[in-house]
């Protein structure tokens, strides 16, 4: 009967439980259609993977990471991982699970499992040591369709547990042991997931949580359960246990159970059993089951859809991962995405504004407004509840805003002019004053009094009185700097201020024409700050100066300015805002989640401390100060491997090279989510390379070092987001060998080598030296003999020449005294020879020439002339003969043989060569 009773009280239950899930679903379809696409809440920014980013099929089933930081998934086309830079499917041969009910878990030994259906069975397969391996179950039931799946490792292998509709199966692969567990009859009871946690096995189910420890008990949260005890999924974090259920999320603490939500829009079971709920970093929760990935906002107890650009509805997630840099991914039919920043929500046309760029913002009778070109957006509670279009005209662009705290807005709306929304409708208003006046720019109540600008002037507007106040050319914008002064910034001609009550006006002006340029001021710590074309600037010395901050910065032109509550300086560029504490600056852009670069100079607007918000020309975003929770990110470094040209890789146990195997390529690979394309590297090769070397392409992830030197080496290289904050370098040490011929030993044996030739060398020379000193003594000993000889030779022949020397003496002094003798002879001859020539030239010539004149005579004279003639010429040979006879008396003294000998070529040689042989005797 007690069994009777309790099977009743479980059928009444379950059917009232199938009720309330039929009801919850009609009112969910209801809403849908009664809900205005307007509606629809903000966006987050995230990062969209399909087919188009090299992913192999859209439809992602399961996500897990591995302990080395790569992710993987389960597909459509099996089993799928992602290292941060290229995907990569495993093959068909394999055999891998590929339906939508199949499962991947990755355990801390590096295995990672798969479980599901392929093309042809049920199979359970792991990855190891790169190698998939199966495991075969025994005794199970045919699984077909949905079911649930995990594994854990355990002392002496792994602990496998797979649930059916109602049945557990846990198989221990170091046993081989399959065990069975029935946990109800009930044929509406389901298994939804389990888990292992501290070695138990945690099974929810459509009756509540139970565990497995060696049998099956009922969880104690149980019976803090209400008539929905339906359990879909838990996540374990730390010792606190949350848990989701249908369309309710709890928390089990120090054994007390509380409901964080009871609205969590997850109104049903997942078909494929992929209930999620996870915990990031900072106690973020998210969840989904047959439904759209959502977090929850623990202030009001809702969930927010994550909702994406383009795709309100990302419904039926199968997968909400959150890996180790806290990252959210999310998988389903349709594609992969993931979330990293949720600092920032969206607006933009995709989720019901009118148009993307929103141009001013303001807030507005208890309404958020939005601003576009030509129409207005009112927002509640993040919502847009109303969109107004203010009209058409050529030129028009709502400019800026204003309200007066009542119930008027009043709209600068460039060359449609100024207007007034009075909440019901939109009032063009009277605002020319001349010609001259062709559009409104800005506006602004100040002191209780409206005020706008046109092209020429400032004027103010009260009680429909239109009044100039001061005449100020390019007016784009005005504001509020102090109780008396109001700020007017010019296109081309610098700031002014102008005080309303004693009408005075200032100019500021810079020497550069871009600073010239003005778009906005504000006063921050004691000091104006103008934001222009050219960059930041100030007010000094009456003049505007530029201000630098950081190079980032530097030179880039500032929209907007405004300080926060926090008393930080917000700074909106066309490169998305800045925000400056007074020491460090932030830059946040498309890349950090805002839904656009570039910031519309009246689109800064803090309603409360925890939301900025920022109109861009891509539309609206939302800075939560509470979701911008930093962390220190650094990519999971890898050295994949080290190899040479030849082939030979390189490892810890195997790291020494001969010496012409000597160009080594390293491989290296950090693996982050957060930005795949913001990973950089830096290298070092110590022993060669003296600096570290960088590399800003994620892509290039190796380097080459070539014909390194002999040596030992030890190679590091780091990765990093933003080169501030360095992964733990990965090194590896390792040698090229020397040369034999640089070795020791080599140099050890050639040094005995060079020191025995050397000593060989000693010995032979010396050897030779004393044979050559020997053969030496001998030479001298018959050198010296030869010497003696030579000397006594010389002794001998010194002394004969002494003897010819005296000789030769006695020669010389005889032949002076025959020179002496020949001489005077020779005189005497000579003088007689001189007479001689006396009587040749003299005496003998004057007969001669008597005679020849007689002789003439006689052939000129008569005959009777001839004997006186004659006689004459007789006298004349008779003297001729006197002289000749005196002549040849002469001669007859004269020695001519002598004289002749004395003086002949002969004679004289031989006294020379007598004379050279003497000389030479003597030398």
């Amino acid at each position: 009967m007690n069994v009777l009773l309790n099977i009743a009280i479980k059928n009444h239950k379950t059917v009232v439980k199938r009720l309330t899930e039929l009801i919850r679903i009609i009112n969910i379809f209801l809403l849908l259609g009664i809900i205005h696409s307007t509606a629809w809440s903000q966006f987050y920014p995230a990062k969209v993977y399909s087919i188009r980013d090299g992913m192999p099929t859209n439809a992602i089933f399961d996500i897990t990471q591995a302990n080395d930081g790569i992710m993987w998934f389960m597909t459509s086309k099996g089993v799928v991982n992602y290292n941060s830079l290229k995907w990569h499917l495993f093959s068909d041969s394999l055999q891998l699970p590929n339906s939508p009910y199949s499962y991947i878990r990755a355990l801390e030994d590096g295995s990672v499992w798969t479980a599901g259906q392929n093309s042809n069975d049920f199979v359970i397969k792991y990855y190891k040591n790169e190698n998939w391996q199966s495991v075969k179950l025994e005794g199970i039931e045919k699984i077909e369709g949905k079911f649930t799946f995990d594994v854990r490792l355990n002392n002496s292998g792994y602990s496998i547990i797979i649930g059916g509709r109602n049945t557990i199966y846990l198989h221990e692969t170091s046993s081989s042991t399959l065990q069975k567990y029935q946990l109800s009859d009930n044929p509406y009871y389901r298994i939804n997931s389990i888990k292992f946690h501290n070695k138990i096995a945690y099974i929810s189910t459509s009756e509540g949580l139970y565990t497995l420890n060696n049998s099956i008990s009922s969880h104690p949260i149980n019976q803090h359960l209400e008539i929905n005890d339906e359990v879909l999924q838990i996540h374990w974090d730390k010792k606190d246990l949350y848990l989701l259920g249908i369309n309710w999320l709890a928390l089990y603490q120090d054994d007390e159970f509380k409901y964080l939500s009871n609205d969590t829009g997850v109104n049903s079971s997942s078909r494929f059993n992929k209930h999620n709920l996870t915990v990031d970093r900072f106690g973020r929760i998210f969840y989904s089951s047959m439904s759209s990935a959502q977090f929850l906002d623990r202030s009001t107890g809702y969930g927010k859809i994550l909702y994406i650009n383009g795709r309100v509805f990302n419904a039926q997630s199968n997968r909400i991962y959150v890996d180790t840099e806290n990252n959210v991914w999310v998988g389903d039919h349709r594609g992969l995405f993931k979330f990293n920043v949720l600092r920032f929500q969206n607006y933009n046309e995709n989720i019901g504004l009118a148009n993307d760029e929103v141009t001013a913002i303001t807030y507005h009778d208890q309404q958020l407004i939005l601003a576009n070109q030509n129409q207005l957006n009112f927002l509640e509670n993040g919502n847009i509840v109303k969109k107004l279009n203010i009209g058409f005209k050529a030129g028009i662009r709502i400019l800026d805003l204003a309200t007066n705290g009542s119930n008027q807005l009043f709209i600068a709306a460039n060359s449609a002019g100024l207007k007034l929304y009075d909440g019901q409708e939109v009032i063009n208003l009277d605002w020319k004053t001349k010609n001259e006046d062709h559009v409104v720019t800005s506006v602004e109540f100040i002191n209780d009094k409206l005020y706008y600008s046109t092209n020429v002037a400032l004027y103010s507007y009260e009680e429909g009185v239109i009044k100039k106040e001061v005449k100020v050319p390019y007016i784009r914008n005005i504001s509020q700097l102090n109780k008396d002064t109001i700020a007017a910034l010019s296109t081309s001609e610098g700031l002014f201020l102008y005080n309303p009550s004693t009408k005075n006006i200032q100019q500021f002006t810079s020497s550069s024409r871009i600073y010239n340029n003005v778009y906005n001021v504000c006063k921050w710590n004691d000091q104006y700050f103008i934001g222009t074309s050219g960059g930041l600037a100030v007010i000094k010395n009456k003049q505007i100066v530029p201000f630098f901050t950081s190079e980032k910065l530097n030179r880039v032109a500032i929209y907007s300015l405004f300080v926060s509550k926090n008393n930080n300086l917000w700074l909106g560029t066309n490169e998305g805002i800045f925000i400056w504490d007074g020491m460090d600056i932030t830059n946040y852009n498309k890349a950090h989640g805002l839904v656009g670069d570039e910031i519309n100079r009246n689109a800064f607007l803090q309603i409360n401390k925890e939301e900025v918000w920022i109109g861009t020309e891509m539309g609206a975003s939302v800075y939560n100060f509470d979701e911008d929770l930093s962390t220190e990110l650094i990519p999971n470094l890898q050295l994949k491997k080290a190899e040479t040209l030849e082939g030979s890789v390189l490892t810890e146990s195997q790291n020494i090279l001969k010496h012409d195997n000597n160009t080594i390529e390293f491989q290296f690979l950090g693996v982050s989510y957060f930005d795949e394309n913001q990973i950089n590297y830096r290298y070092k090769l110590n022993g060669f390379d003296e600096d570290w070397l960088y590399i800003d392409n994620p892509n290039s992830n190796s380097v080459r070092y070539t014909n390194l030197p002999p040596g030992d080496f030890e190679f590091l290289v780091e990765s990093s987001l933003d080169n501030n904050n360095w992964s733990v370098p990965k090194s590896l040490s390792f040698t090229i060998e020397k040369p034999f011929y640089y070795t020791y030993w080599f140099v050890a044996i050639s040094i005995i080598g060079v020191l025995i030739l050397l000593y060989s060398i000693y010995r032979i020379r010396f050897y030779f030296i004393l044979k050559n000193q020997q053969k030496l003594k001998k030479e001298v000993k018959l050198r010296t003999q030869e010497i003696q000889r030579m000397n006594d030779e010389i002794q001998a022949q010194n002394e004969e020449l002494i003897s010819q020397s005296e000789e030769i003496a006695t020669n010389n002094e005889r032949l002076e005294e025959i020179v002496q003798d020949r001489t005077r002879k020779l005189r005497e001859q000579n003088d007689r020879l001189s007479k001689y020539a006396f009587m040749n030239s003299h005496e003998l010539r004057g007969p001669i020439c008597r005679m020849i004149g007689l002789l003439n005579l006689l052939k000129l004279s008569q005959q009777t002339e001839y004997e006186k003639i004659l006689s004459l010429i007789q006298e004349t040979g008779k003297e001729l003969d006197i002289i000749t006879r005196h002549i040849n008396k002469l001669l007859d003294n004269v020695d001519l043989s002598d004289l002749q000998e004395a003086n002949s070529i002969e004679v004289i040689n031989a006294n020379n060569r007598e004379q050279d042989q003497i000389d030479d005797n003597i030398n």
